[in-house]
């Protein structure tokens, strides 16, 4: 299946997010901001209630710098700060740099539903409450072989 008729066959939603692992959240940050003019950036520490990697449920702290680059997009730049998320792999096999595009999505289960049915492993899955953003969800899909990057479902209820 190409791109196109995978995007259909998801349904995934709107693309909301590029996502970049990076090794130094602050550093990128002030390079970004510096060399691009990008930002202000609103730094989340991240320590999902639930999550689930490649079959484990890992512990897992993140640290999250969100900045919007349009009114419907935002840059995420990932810092991993311990446990086994999947970032870290990314990280080691690829070094720093895109490893997502983000779409919101009102059907998230579904999304995954379809995914799955397609053949399409998830790689890792988190659940928590957000300040300033509400209860999310998301999902990273295995498409690192066919789009060259990974495909992160995301839910937001809003508190």
């Amino acid at each position: 299946m190409d791109a196109a008729g995978l995007s259909r066959a998801l349904n995934v939603g709107t693309i909301a997010q590029i996502g970049f692992v990076v090794r130094n959240l602050e550093k990128s940050i002030g390079e970004y901001e510096r060399v691009m003019g990008v930002g202000p950036f609103m730094v989340v520490d991240f320590r999902p209630e639930k999550s689930f990697v490649r079959g484990r449920e890992p512990a897992i702290h993140l640290k999250i710098g969100i900045a919007q680059l349009t009114p419907a997009l935002s840059m995420e730049l990932i810092e991993v700060v311990s446990g086994e998320p999947y970032h870290k792999d990314f990280l080691e096999a690829h070094g720093e740099g895109v490893q997502h595009l983000g779409y919101l999505s009102d059907d998230y289960d579904g999304v995954l539903t379809r995914a799955r049915s397609l053949g399409i492993d998830v790689l890792m899955w988190a659940e928590t409450d957000v300040a300033g953003m509400g209860h999310v969800r998301g999902a990273y899909l295995d498409t690192l072989e066919l789009l060259g990057t990974l495909i992160e479902v995301i839910e937001v209820k809003p508190f």
